[in-house]
């Protein structure tokens, strides 16, 4: 997918919303995150975007780790680059289709993917590796807003729709979290923003930005459904 600069713009902005929510689950994603980290260890970020996983990882972690994320849009395969400077490998790649070696990486690592191909992240971990992944469930972390625009919600799936994809692709289930938290943001026009920086409703028009500021022009709390996943890939399997 590639991205305008309208989008790119937006999706900075959003990144730095002040948010109220009652459960930080990025931060629980990052943590652990770094706890499967080791000395030596390999991450891959798969739809790394800006880098923006991968640079909240950097963050938290003192161990010596090699970095890598992959992106098919050459436009945030340019801004991760910028952002990461020299701690990361960024590549522009399809991520069905990577330029990897089998049983490259000790931990893969994805964030609001929806597109992703199990196989192929089977294939570039090694035995024993771990696929930690963060998603939204069917209300696309914003219940509300996905209940108003009912049947045009892009790539709207339940969590087990990925558990089932990578049991199918013989990864063991280690970790299952749901959440469903309250985001409290600073205005309706802020939620606006983040429907078009994703964007996940079809054929989103002025009219629907219309509805959303309305419905939240009082209070703009939505609910959020994210779940974090932990996968392994058993050893010896290829």
């Amino acid at each position: 997918m590639q991205y305008n600069n309208k989008v790119l713009v937006i999706r900075d902005d959003v990144a730095n919303f002040k948010v109220k929510q009652s459960i930080d689950v990025n931060t629980l994603f990052i943590l652990l995150i770094t706890q499967y980290l080791d000395d030596g260890s390999t991450l891959l970020d798969v739809g790394t975007g800006n880098g923006f996983v991968l640079s909240q990882i950097l963050q938290s972690c003192d161990k010596r780790v090699q970095f890598f994320g992959v992106d098919n849009s050459s436009e945030m395969v340019t801004l991760a680059v910028k952002n990461l400077a020299n701690n990361a490998r960024i590549i522009e790649a399809d991520i069905g289709d990577m330029p990897f070696d089998d049983c490259s990486f000790d931990i893969v690592t994805a964030k609001n993917v929806t597109r992703i191909d199990v196989n192929e992240i089977f294939r570039v971990l090694k035995g024993n590796g771990v696929f930690i992944f963060r998603e939204y469930g069917y209300g696309k972390g914003m219940i509300e807003i996905a209940e108003m625009f009912s049947g045009r919600i892009i790539r709207q799936r339940k969590p087990e729709y990925y558990r089932e994809l990578l049991c199918n692709a013989r990864f063991k289930i280690f970790k299952f979290d749901e959440y469903e938290i309250a985001r409290k943001y600073n205005s309706a026009h802020e939620l606006v923003s983040v429907v078009k920086s994703f964007p996940f409703v079809e054929n989103f028009a002025e009219a629907d930005e219309k509805m959303i500021l309305e419905k939240f022009a009082m209070n703009a709390t939505i609910t959020s459904d994210p779940f974090i996943l932990v996968a392994i890939k058993p050893k010896g399997d290829r």
